[in-house]
């Protein structure tokens, strides 16, 4: 039978583990984060170093999200008509295109 204080541990570490888990999927800042958690910034900042301590490393979000990769061509064919011309697009499908856009 397990005792009182063991059953609020383990209820406070799947707590923990709960806010981390939140943490790294919500895309703030430690800061933001702990303040809209309620949590202290640096109880936040100890639990992430003992998840680090513990497991060797930790899955942050990536917040340095790159803009949408533009197309290396882009073909402007009037009347607010456009053309992407993605990467790896070979050449000689590129002559066998060319002469269909000149008919349109």
């Amino acid at each position: 039978m397990q005792s009182s204080s063991s059953t609020r541990k383990g209820r406070r570490a799947e707590r923990r583990e709960k806010i981390l888990r939140d943490y790294q999927s919500a895309g703030l800042t430690q800061r933001e984060f702990a303040s809209q958690t309620g949590i202290g910034l640096s109880t936040l900042q100890l639990w992430l170093r003992q998840t680090v301590n513990r497991k060797g490393f930790i899955q942050l979000p990536n917040v340095l999200r790159l803009a949408e990769p533009t197309a290396p061509y882009r073909l402007h064919l009037g009347e607010g008509r456009t053309l992407d011309i993605a990467s790896g697009f070979r050449p000689e499908e590129l002559a066998a295109l060319l002469p269909l856009l000149r008919q349109l």
